[in-house]
């Protein structure tokens, strides 16, 4: 039968839409193919970073221990937050070393030295006792308030289902719970804090800047000062040397844990980030990791 001539436009109409209708499916299929391949990518790139990361502690911390021992005549590897570098494979690593000798102790630390920390992140004079006062109504054990504190009834007023925890705190982040602490005070402050060396002071000689600004009556040109002069004896080999000034709040003891901050990039430019808490252990293994916090 012969077809009419509008008959056959209408069969091409059909054809092109299919056409265009097979196209379209095809770009997406591909494009959905390559959404999933980088996809892909991004998360092997990730858990790249991450192992990095870990190469990164186990390294540090060989590090520490080899410079440890006098017969190896190795270097040592500061413990006080100096930053040190290192390539290895496809990236590059930031690494800091700290005893917790030489940051404040959130259970068991002076108050001055807290107040000290809280005021260089910013916190002002007429709320430093309100977050001073929370922080010891969190770790003490009963339920007193402090004359500007947090306590149960606080805590439920301002909407929060639990706290404080009347017990010390068992990390650093948990600081993030007590009534007055915003992320943006508590990612100024963190790693200036542990709740690994049970003591009331710090010592100079391992504490990183964020701690030396926090003691009471040093200024940005004092411990600017101070850490050029800690950095010439420790490249020298001599004895760590001393602030100019002592208080209540300084030590010079080394408590033998550590945090172990990694910053990890892969050359393609994936990142990550580790903090690792070292503590001694017993048998052929003399460090094992206690806490370990990811980030990026």
């Amino acid at each position: 039968m012969k077809r009419l001539p509008d008959e056959r436009g209408i069969i091409l109409v059909i054809v092109l839409w299919i056409m265009t209708l097979l196209s379209v499916m095809a770009g997406s299929f591909a494009y959905s193919m390559r959404t999933e391949t980088r996809l892909a990518i991004n998360r092997v790139e990730r858990a790249q970073a991450r192992a990095l990361a870990d190469a990164g502690v186990a390294y540090a911390m060989l590090q520490v221990l080899a410079a440890s021992q006098p017969t190896l005549g190795l270097p040592p590897w500061p413990v006080d937050g100096s930053v040190r570098e290192w390539r290895f494979g496809s990236g590059q690593l930031r690494i800091a070393v700290v005893d917790a000798g030489g940051l404040i102790d959130l259970n068991s630390a002076d108050r001055s030295l807290l107040r000290g920390l809280l005021a260089f992140a910013g916190v002002g004079a007429e709320e430093l006792e309100k977050r001073l006062d929370a922080i010891e109504d969190w770790r003490d054990p009963d339920d007193l308030r402090h004359p500007n504190g947090a306590e149960a009834a606080e805590y439920r007023a301002a909407g929060r289902v639990t706290g404080p925890k009347n017990r010390p705190f068992e990390s650093v982040e948990e600081l993030q719970q007590v009534l007055g602490i915003t992320p943006e005070l508590y990612k100024a402050i963190a790693g200036g804090l542990t709740v690994y060396s049970g003591q009331a002071e710090v010592s100079p000689a391992l504490a990183p800047e964020l701690v030396l600004r926090a003691l009471p009556g040093m200024d940005a040109k004092a411990v600017a000062g101070f850490l050029q002069a800690r950095a010439e004896s420790a490249a020298q080999g001599l004895p760590p040397v001393q602030l100019p000034e002592s208080g209540p709040y300084l030590s010079q003891s080394k408590v033998g844990t550590y945090h172990v901050f990694v910053e990890a990039r892969l050359d393609t430019g994936s990142e990550a980030f580790l903090e690792a808490v070292v503590v001694p252990a017993s048998g052929s293994t003399p460090y094992r990791v206690r806490a370990r916090r990811e980030g990026k």
